[in-house]
């Protein structure tokens, strides 16, 4: 059995930590300020590598990421590809004890299903634009292992013609 090949794509994800200030308290966001095309990149996770830090932002870079394509999940990647700007999701594991620590990415995906997904698990899961070339791969890709169903309305059913035939005659 020929065995097919699944492409995927190395990756370096750029995250940055913001400082909010509401009133007298202090709250930090994290956001995508980069998803990287990382060929020469890599094989395990690296990082965090501090790119800049400053009182009220903070960047961190981590490299050795994946996005891996998968012929069953071709339908999420389709209806992320047909958004005006496709996006990669970043899951990452986000230490509960220490508010101050960066979150560990561990999964990168196109699949919006996937991100969802993890997104009902309370994983931090965080989005960024997709790099171009990864965006053509990942749409010849779908072009090559997807078939959009038709939707089909079905027919409703008369449960209540349905169980008056089921019951057994009546003995007047």
């Amino acid at each position: 059995m020929v065995q097919l090949k699944l492409p995927e794509f190395k990756v370096a994800v750029v995250l940055e930590k913001q400082e909010k200030r509401v009133k007298s308290w202090i709250s930090y966001e994290w956001e995508v300020a980069a998803i990287l095309s990382d060929r020469e990149g890599p094989d395990s996770l690296e990082g965090p590598i501090t790119i800049r830090e400053s009182t009220q932002t903070s960047q961190y870079l981590w490299k050795g990421l994946k996005i891996k394509l998968y012929v069953d999940a071709a339908e999420g990647y389709w209806y992320n590809l047909l958004s005006d700007v496709p996006y990669a999701f970043i899951v990452c594991e986000l230490d509960a004890v220490d508010d101050d620590a960066v979150p560990i990415p561990h999964l990168v995906t196109i699949s919006q299903d996937e991100a969802g997904a993890h997104l009902e698990t309370d994983s931090l899961v965080l989005s960024g634009p997709l790099p171009a070339d990864i965006r053509d791969s990942a749409e010849q890709f779908v072009v090559n292992n997807y078939i959009p169903q038709v939707k089909k309305k079905r027919k409703r059913r008369d449960w209540y013609k349905e169980s008056l035939r089921n019951q057994p005659p009546s003995t007047n």
